[in-house]
């Protein structure tokens, strides 16, 4: 009898410390389901033209889940005749978006991602000139 009792209450400690490992990585899952489409407009600071064939680079990290590095996912586009584009699968938070076009500085900058569908407005400037 002290032996079934033994057993038992051996079976219920491993029954709570993998409900633990399941509640603790629980919110990464979570938070990894949270997906929207990020749109993005590249216009020119000063006449407020679109900018054709831009370069963006969309970059985020995904946190490991137990035992498991972070990693950086990064995602590339270009924006067509109307200066537009869009990335489908990011997760809220915060991303890092790249652009680049000739005749134009670089941006960068980071974005928090909040809600559905959210549209990053992007005004590229033209670079100094050298005299």
């Amino acid at each position: 009898m002290l032996r079934t009792l033994w057993m038992k209450s051996n079976l219920v400690r491993v029954e709570v410390i993998v409900f633990a490992a399941v509640v603790i990585c629980m919110p990464v899952k979570l938070a990894a389901a949270q997906k929207t489409t990020v749109h993005v407009q590249v216009n020119d600071n000063k006449t407020g033209e679109p900018i054709f064939q831009a370069h963006l680079t969309l970059r985020y990290r995904v946190p490991g889940a137990f035992m498991r590095r972070t990693k950086i996912v990064s995602y590339t586009a270009k924006t067509d005749k109307n200066g537009k584009t869009q990335f489908p699968v990011v997760p809220m938070g915060t991303i890092t978006l790249m652009v680049t076009a000739p005749d134009h500085k670089t941006f960068g900058k980071e974005f928090e991602i909040t809600k559905d569908n959210q549209l990053i407005e992007v005004k590229l400037q033209k670079p100094h000139e050298v005299l």
